[in-house]
């Protein structure tokens, strides 16, 4: 009888040590996980508040101060500080960029990543794997020889070299597809087959709404990309401005103290459509990149 209470008692001790030694792995996970948003989340409280403050602040005096006498008109002013082009004007370039970008080459990205997914052909795996090692190669590699080629066309001063090449889809969008596709069964498309339908029906009639959810939330991603881009539009297009290369207009490459304030507002009224994209659709995206990551 002595025997069975102490070994009960040994168990019950074993559980609770199990069971602090979990409380206390928690409670550090969390207490990390918290400092680490801490540090993430700090830029952009910094951003909003430095984007509310008054004329000419020194970024390394009282600009370090959170909301601290406030300016409500700096938003108001960043439309009229700088007209040619105007915020507006980079506002409506960087929509004519994403648009149809988006669509048609999202469409294009589509049908790629079907045809890697679920038709045979010669050499598919050594296309894709080429396909993946384009990836590696640097955007300042390629950027001469892309300006060189962009101005033989006759494209430079314009949109065109930021519309024309994404046309032909993006090479992360047919990765992640793929990777969703391997997880619709083959037999649908084989059924579909002896049916008498081509590929391109099986894509737009069943295909293309099975996964839509993953397609969308990649659209998303892609638009940040697009909507953020800076390197190109200021390379390639000249007068041509799409919204981030208006906004470092507000800052002098001379001084801290000039405009400052402005070229924050503006930064905060650039990130708005991203921000509100990603809230609205957050669950979206991380279902589609965690379920692009499972293997075949």
């Amino acid at each position: 009888m002595s025997e069975n209470v102490s070994s009960k008692t040994a168990n019950a001790n074993k559980t609770g040590n199990a069971k602090q030694i979990k409380t206390l792995k928690d409670v550090l996970t969390h207490a990390v996980l918290i400092l680490a948003s801490v540090v993430m989340i700090y830029p952009l409280i910094w951003m909003i508040s430095s984007s509310l403050k008054i004329s000419n602040f020194d970024v390394t005096g009282e600009g370090v101060y959170l909301f601290h006498q406030l300016k409500w008109s700096n938003y108001s002013e960043i439309f009229t500080y700088i007209t040619n082009p105007g915020l507006m004007d980079g506002l409506v370039n960087s929509i004519i960029v994403a648009v149809p970008s988006l669509i048609v080459g999202s469409y294009i990205s589509a049908i790629a990543a079907y045809a890697f997914a679920k038709i045979n052909f010669k050499f598919k795996n050594a296309i894709f794997m080429l396909l993946l090692a384009v990836l590696m190669i640097p955007f300042p590699v390629i950027m001469i020889p892309q300006y060189t080629m962009f101005t033989k066309f006759g494209w430079y001063n314009t949109l065109l070299p930021l519309i024309i090449p994404k046309l032909f889809g993006n090479i992360m969008m047919i990765f992640f597809i793929r990777q969703f596709l391997s997880g619709i069964p083959n037999e649908l498309v084989e059924a579909a087959r002896v049916e008498g339908a081509n590929h391109f029906v099986i894509f737009n009639t069943i295909i293309l709404q099975l996964i839509f959810p993953a397609l969308f939330a990649q659209m998303i991603l892609w638009f940040m990309g697009i909507w953020n881009d800076y390197l190109a539009p200021q390379i390639f297009c000249g007068s041509a401005q799409t919204l981030p290369v208006v906004i470092s207009q507000f800052m002098s490459p001379y001084s801290t103290y000039s405009k400052t304030q402005l070229n924050m507002a503006a930064s905060v009224f650039a990130m708005m459509p991203v921000i509100i994209l990603f809230i609205i659709f957050q669950r979206e995206i991380v279902n589609s990149v965690a379920f692009s990551g499972m293997k075949e």
